[in-house]
């Protein structure tokens, strides 16, 4: 019975690093990106910030993704939230209605995600956990 216990704990153990891999894939490095450009319209675009970096893109925990300055990141910013006034200002003044545009906040960043590794690893270990109980229970009947 332990045998079989310690041989499903360590399938468990082996899909679990298996599923570290896939998520490698999706990891954004600062060379992935070929100018800070693309960086900071990355970093913005999904919300990161400080306490929020599941690529780890601010090494330093300052706020700014791959080395770029307070002064630059300002400069982007300031840059997107005209671009987007404006087209507001335009929308308003014509008096169309956009039908397009969102009114409670903008789209989450897409960090979840729907491993099917984690999900049958999750399955397993569950029904081990309830063959043991009903194994054991049996036994002391």
């Amino acid at each position: 019975m332990k045998k079989l216990f310690a041989g499903i704990m360590a399938l468990g153990f082996l899909l679990a690093g298996q599923s570290a891999y896939v998520f490698a894939e999706d990891d954004r490095n600062c060379d992935d990106f070929s100018n800070k450009e693309e960086v900071m319209a990355f970093w913005y675009e999904n919300g990161y910030n400080a306490s929020n970096d599941p690529h780890d893109l601010d090494r330093d925990n300052d706020g700014l993704p791959c080395e770029t300055s307070k002064g630059e990141y300002d400069a982007y910013v300031a840059s997107r939230e005209e671009e987007n006034n404006e087209g507001t200002a335009d929308d308003t003044q014509s008096g169309s209605d956009s039908e397009g545009e969102q009114t409670e906040g903008e789209a989450l960043p897409d960090t979840a995600s729907n491993n099917f590794t984690m999900i049958a690893l999750g399955a397993g270990l569950a029904a081990a956990g309830g063959i043991l109980t009903l194994r054991k229970t049996k036994s002391k009947a």
